[in-house]
């Protein structure tokens, strides 16, 4: 998600570490191997697991993305189960909060270049020009560090993401984290002052995707002895290699993917580039719980286009399982509740895995409708329609069959005599 905003009108605050008082939701089990008269031993190491989001079958699951401008989170009870960044643990029956870290930062705003200079060199990671910080997004506030260090891993634990765990929060999420080498990182300078090349700065680095799965492994393998769970915001471009977006999903419990099918707020995603994103949800989506992001191109949810809505929720739909998750919003609009009746949308649960109709349309059956998407940039598609009446998100009934014209989506509620 990128970095510091500020605000405008239901838009979103700069993001700030979350803590908030009460007891861990899940704690490890303790061994009895010792305890005299003990008649068996309980496993070392058993964890009760992560307490996941478990929203029903139908309609549209929700995810809040921070919400901290929520005075009454009362508003999304019922529609949100899962809420990325959440400033507090009273959340709605349901809803499962999770603490927000960036994943290659140190999120104390105080430790600025000079301090780093000072106290810890060896930590500050680099560009290529063995100068300039490997910022991210050219955000100068955080410092990159080196996430391969065991001292910086027991630093970034035991600083930032054991308070989340003591405050109570069942999830901790971390935030772009990038397969691919998006931050030109190419190493450090070690005590001696003496550069230690890492990577190779270019964007497809075999070494960097591997240092960043066993990253995520570390992180998963001490949340989960502690009974917790790890979400990551897993960014999708044109430089990531299937696999390593594959292998670091695999890693964590819960999928935040920023991307969604609206490219990242710029446009929405068509062609191949649709099928890629398609083929990675529905591979993913059966087994992982999964948040899919969808900024609208308006900085305004309000504004956005019809067509776009439409296009998000068919898209959602018809890819989704049970524990997939949608973030509706306009351009990094965080921070905020957002509703519209679109989002109310309930056609029942999947009847049918998604196929490609005879008209060249995507296409999934519904107990109480049917979504429909055209990824084409040029071709218009007919998808012929079952017998009866359906009615789409805005009120139109169509009979017979119905034309989609490029990059777009409906969703159909029917039929009816």
């Amino acid at each position: 998600m990128s970095d510091e905003r500020s605000a405008g009108p239901g838009r979103g605050v700069t993001r700030r570490v979350f803590l908030a008082g009460s007891t861990l939701v899940a704690a490890a089990l303790a061994t009895t191997a010792d305890l005299p008269g003990a008649a068996a031993a309980t496993p070392a190491a058993v964890t009760a697991g992560p307490v996941l989001p478990d929203p029903p079958d139908s309609g549209i699951a929700r995810a809040q993305i921070f919400d901290n401008q929520i005075p009454d989170r009362s508003v999304y009870a019922g529609l949100t189960y899962f809420v990325w960044g959440a400033s507090s643990l009273a959340q709605p029956a349901g809803a499962v909060p999770c603490g927000y870290l960036p994943a290659f930062r140190d999120y104390d705003r105080t430790h600025d270049l000079a301090w780093f200079q000072a106290n810890h060199p060896d930590w500050l990671v680099y560009t290529s020009d063995r100068t300039t910080p490997a910022y991210e997004f050219g955000n100068t506030v955080y410092l990159p560090i080196d996430f391969t260090n065991p001292a910086v891993r027991t630093y970034y634990y035991d600083t930032y993401v054991q308070p989340l765990l003591d405050a109570g929060y069942p999830f901790v999420g971390f935030d772009n984290v990038v397969t691919f080498n998006g931050y030109g990182n190419c190493g450090h300078f070690d005590s001696a002052g003496t550069w230690v090349q890492q990577f190779s700065g270019e964007r497809v680095d075999d070494d960097w995707a591997a240092a960043v799965l066993d990253w995520l492994d570390y992180l998963a393998g001490r949340l989960h002895a502690a009974g917790a769970g790890i979400a990551a915001n897993i960014t999708w471009n044109a430089s990531v290699k299937p696999a390593d977006m594959l292998a670091a999903i695999g890693l964590v419990d819960v999928y935040v993917d920023e991307q969604g099918f609206t490219a990242h707020r710029v446009a929405n995603y068509n062609d191949q580039a649709w099928q890629d994103r398609f083929d990675l949800v529905r591979q993913i989506a059966p087994t992982t719980p999964y948040v899919s992001i969808n900024q609208t191109a308006t900085d305004d949810l309000a504004d956005a286009s019809t067509a776009q809505i439409d296009w998000v929720i068919a898209n959602y739909l018809l890819c989704r399982e049970q524990r997939s998750m949608l973030a509706l919003c306009g351009d990094q609009q965080y921070h905020v509740f957002l509703d519209r009746p679109e989002l109310h949308t309930d056609i029942g649960a999947p009847s049918a895995a998604p196929y490609t109709d005879t008209g060249g349309a995507r296409a999934r059956a519904y107990t109480g409708g049917l979504a429909l998407v055209n990824p084409s940039s040029t071709q218009t598609t007919t998808t012929a329609l079952p017998a009866g009446t359906w009615t789409d998100l805005r009120g139109t009934a169509h009979t017979g069959q119905i034309a989609l014209p490029p990059n777009s989506g409906t969703v159909l509620a029917g039929p009816t005599a």
